[in-house]
């Protein structure tokens, strides 16, 4: 195994671990979840072909509904943003090569876009099929709204940390 197998391998296990066992512990209210394991699909390397990113998501995803007992929303969610990734770095990309906008400065409007257009759709779906009901749309996208937010100060936090 080469060693960006092994550090993909090793993000999956250490981001699912804490949000089992550390953010679905946390409990901030309806309006707000945090889903720092999203991060695993977010920062997956841009060169890996779409069907790995397919996979590993929605592996990912299951491994969150088998110990949060929602089976099948979170692989739902994960596998609708793996599949848009790829398009949305295409047009958020400035060179030819597809790349991951890091968190600077620079690059900050387009880390902005692309966590929070996925982030959001993931949030969306999740709670829409959570709820399952079109009486609850305010409630749905507000609560999209709130932990979407969070989230991605929560992700560019992280980011930021780790890569320092």
């Amino acid at each position: 195994m080469n060693r960006e197998g092994l550090t993909v391998g090793v993000n999956f296990v250490v981001l699912w671990l804490l949000q089992i066992f550390v953010c679905n512990a946390v409990y901030l209210g309806i309006y707000l979840n945090v889903q720092i394991y999203l991060m695993f699909i977010l920062f997956l390397p841009a060169n890996y072909s779409k069907s790995l990113v397919l996979l590993l998501s929605a592996l990912m995803g299951f491994c969150i509904d088998l110990f949060s007992g929602e089976l099948g929303l979170h692989m739902a969610a994960c596998t609708l943003i793996a599949y848009l990734r790829p398009y949305l770095l295409k047009r958020i990309s400035t060179s030819d090569e597809l790349e991951i906008p890091p968190v600077n400065r620079i690059h900050f409007g387009q880390y902005f876009v692309y966590t929070g257009i996925l982030v959001f759709l993931h949030h969306l779906l999740l709670f829409s099929l959570e709820t399952f009901s079109s009486g609850d749309v305010f409630f749905i996208v507000i609560r999209t709204l709130f932990s979407v937010v969070l989230n991605v100060i929560l992700i560019g936090l992280v980011r930021i940390v780790v890569t320092i």
